[in-house]
């Protein structure tokens, strides 16, 4: 049985600087604005798009993914979206 880690994420950046792979996400948009993520395959938001997800204003999504996605290189969110908030169970 594989242990995901949480992490949670209020701005773009690394959720792992390594192969991993990601259980689930959950994208919480800021009261003022819409909210997406796109997770990519890199450890610096270069690499290849594996997932987007997009919120309404104020409100929020979540998945959890079985089997997990697979990254080769790392994982990396790009958040858009004033106030948006995103968290990924990795490992």
């Amino acid at each position: 049985m594989r242990s995901a880690i949480p992490k949670y994420l209020d701005a773009t950046g690394a959720v792992k600087a390594a192969p991993g792979f990601v259980h689930g996400i959950s994208l919480a948009a800021g009261s003022g604005a819409a909210a997406t993520v796109i997770l990519d395959d890199s450890v610096a938001g270069s690499g290849t798009n594996k997932w987007k997800m997009a919120a309404v204003t104020a409100g929020g999504d979540s998945i959890t993914f079985d089997p997990p996605i697979a990254f080769a290189v790392g994982i990396y969110a790009t958040l858009g979206g004033a106030g948006a908030t995103v968290s990924v169970a990795y490992e």
